[in-house]
């Protein structure tokens, strides 16, 4: 039996990818409502000539054929082999309606190796040719087992007159095509917000299902867009609306290719930490303490980030370090020279070293803090600073809103994947009426600068003398506290979020509708 001939070409990322010329690699979808219908292939493959003769396809009939430019043009003589009786069409040809009326043949190897193009057409293919019905002021939130802001966000919208729909985001991701146009016959949202890309699928079809179907959708990049961006196997995510935390991570997505990114921070959820929460046992005697909460590392950071090494020359520069420069990830990008951060993994190794810079600053920072209780996980018991109280973790929603209220001080350290990126403890704590010192960097400019200063720290060694001019209940403490908190409730809350969420995606809001 002869070995299946391959060829090698470039995908749409640049990666080496092998297209077998071989019958077993098409997939063919025989439309059985129908006795005579058009055939049509999404992909002939790199030897069109052999086609007829694998199928045993007569001569005197018309196929068509749709094909990827990128692939036709890394293929030597490729249209010259194309069978005569086979007839171009172009995508915008390809409706769902026309996909619908024919038997359609898919060469599979090229799907995800091409999926810009033809995540579009195998979305077509997918849906129905059936009315579907508009499910105006609904937006699809895809949720996974930690619910990562997904309670704050519902509510919010909620409130804004919006219908919340939760989905699971595994399914999703895992197989949008099945999953997806059952959803859809139900009917289809203004909106699919998707936090870090959960419930889209790494090559963008889920993408395409809903974009065909009229659905806007957006991605929150609530994490490093670029560390979330090594498992996107698509262009086609810079098509989509996307919003980050992090405004410093703007420009650099902008010269990567994305059309539309806009700052959303997080915020506060008065509803969820104005008033509630309980102290759990571990923390009954807090009150007028400095407390810390937080983890250690990056979750799951051996994992992402296996493999990485990080410089010795640029580990022993931030070791030594005792000012106030911040190695963060715009640092260690620069360090390490490398371009372009998208595609591929080689951009783990600034995420390496940004993370390595985090918690190296934390430990300074809680180091410097003397005595000060930390709730945490067991990577923070082998800290420098004897006067350092460990205990276990509390829960987000049950216990810190009661915690941040008691606290004498809530120190706050930021780590180095966001270089301006705030973290909840910046809106949380104020929204619980707790009292907050945070570490400067540039994501405190959206708020007052005579509200910041009195309470941020550049160097580890300030930290210590801030916490004993705070920690008594002085007239000025609970003055700086009120500001901060009507801040914070009037300009930092998910309302708010969503609003902007509203503006940039040309949603009316609820007040204008």
């Amino acid at each position: 039996m002869p070995r299946p001939r391959h060829i090698s070409i470039r995908d749409e990322l640049g990666l080496a990818k092998s297209m077998p010329a071989d019958k077993t690699h098409f997939e063919w979808r025989v439309n059985r409502r129908l006795d005579e219908a058009p055939v049509i292939f999404l992909g002939l493959g790199p030897e069109p000539d052999k086609v007829p003769e694998w199928f045993d396809l007569p001569d005197d009939e018309t196929f068509f054929y749709l094909e990827s430019p990128d692939f036709v043009g890394q293929v030597d003589g490729w249209l010259g082999r194309v069978p005569a009786n086979f007839k171009p069409m172009v995508p915008e040809d390809f409706t769902i309606a026309s996909s619908a009326r024919a038997h359609v043949v898919r060469y599979l190897p090229a799907q995800k190796a091409f999926p810009s193009f033809y995540g579009p057409l195998t979305a077509r293919l997918t849906l129905d040719d059936r009315a579907r019905p508009r499910l105006a002021r609904t937006v699809w939130l895809p949720v996974g087992d930690d619910a990562l802001l997904v309670e704050e966000l519902a509510r919010a919208f909620a409130d804004a007159g919006w219908r919340v729909v939760r989905i699971d985001h595994e399914s999703l991701g895992r197989h949008p095509g099945k999953v997806l146009p059952d959803y859809l016959q139900e009917g289809v949202p203004d909106l699919f917000f998707s936090i870090n890309f959960r419930g889209l699928d790494h090559f963008g079809l889920g993408q395409a299902i809903l974009r065909e179907a009229g659905a806007k959708v957006a991605v929150w990049m609530v994490d490093n867009p670029f560390n979330l961006l090594t498992a996107v196997k698509t262009e086609a995510w810079r098509e989509l609306t996307l919003f980050v935390t992090d405004h410093s991570f703007i420009g650099p997505l902008i010269e990567n290719g994305a059309r539309r990114v806009t700052h959303l921070p997080l915020a506060a959820s008065p509803s969820l930490f104005e008033t509630g929460g309980a102290l759990p046992d571990h923390a009954r005697d807090i009150e007028g303490k400095l407390v810390f909460v937080g983890r250690s590392q990056f979750p799951d950071k051996d994992k992402f980030f296996a493999g990485e090494t990080v410089p010795e020359d640029a580990a022993k520069l931030i070791t030594d370090a005792t000012g106030p420069t911040r190695f963060d990830y715009h640092w260690w990008r620069d360090r390490l020279g490398i371009a372009p951060l998208w595609p591929g993994n080689r951009v783990r190794a600034v995420g390496a070293g940004a993370e390595f810079a985090s918690a190296a600053w934390k430990r300074r920072c809680l180091d410097a803090a003397g005595r000060i209780v930390i709730f945490g996980d067991d990577g923070w018991r082998n800290l420098d600073n004897p006067d350092a109280d460990v205990r276990p973790v509390v829960d987000y929603y049950a216990h810190l809103p009661a915690l941040y209220r008691a606290a004498g001080v809530v120190l706050n350290v930021t780590g180095m994947q966001l270089p301006a990126g705030l973290n909840q403890r910046n809106f949380d704590v104020w929204c619980a009426g707790g009292f907050l010192l945070t570490d400067t960097h540039p994501g405190l400019q959206i708020f007052p600068d005579e509200l910041v200063e009195p309470i941020a720290y550049s160097r580890p060694g300030d930290i210590h003398d801030m916490v004993i001019r705070h920690r008594e209940e002085t007239p000025d403490k609970r003055a700086l506290r009120q500001a901060w908190r009507e801040c914070i409730l009037r300009d930092h809350t998910y309302a708010n979020r969503v609003e902007t969420i509203f503006r940039a995606m040309n949603f009316l809001s609820a007040q204008k509708a």
